[in-house]
Formats: structure tokens, sequence, C-alpha cells
């Protein structure tokens, strides 16, 4: 088997994970982690667009910079869906 390393954009960026997910209505939003060589970009896609994103240095920023973006969808009306949830919902 062989293993694939992961996709790297020609920017030189990397998508290293989605740090939460939500929904509102029919629509889906993620937190993307992208890494760049010297530091790491956040970016709130929702339905394939981006429609907000911020680069910070790598560290705890970043992660403080998704929670401020988390709680204000929530406030929002934006609803945390865990994986769980996920699979309940392709299901319905």
């Amino acid at each position: 088997m062989k293993i694939r390393a992961p996709r790297v954009a020609r920017t030189g960026t990397n998508d290293v994970g989605t740090l939460w997910t939500m929904r509102r209505l029919d629509y889906h939003a993620r937190c993307a982690l992208i890494a760049w060589p010297s530091d790491w970009e956040l970016r709130i896609i929702v339905e394939g667009e981006t429609l907000l994103s911020e680069r910070c240095p790598r560290g705890a920023e970043a992660f403080r910079l998704a929670e401020q973006w988390r709680t204000r969808m929530v406030q929002q009306g934006w609803r945390h869906i865990t994986p769980q949830t996920i699979t309940e919902f392709l299901y319905l």
C-alpha cells in the first residue's frame, strides 16, 4: 500500500485539517487550518467558499482566534456539529 503525502498547493500551503464544523439551515461551515511555511492561516469555508481568513503566528493564538470565530457564529445561530451528528444528518 502506498502512503500519499498531504497535498500541498503551489503556494506552499497545506490544509492541515478542520478545527470545527457548524450548521445553520442548509449551510455547512468549517474552520480550516492552513499551514504556511512560517505561520498559519484560519479560514471559514461555507459551502466551498472562503468567507473569512486570517493569518497568524503558529501556536495558541490561532486556536484562540478559531474559538472566537466559533463563539461568534454560535451567537448568530450556527450549531456545532460533532462527527456523530454529521453521520446522523447524512442519513436523515
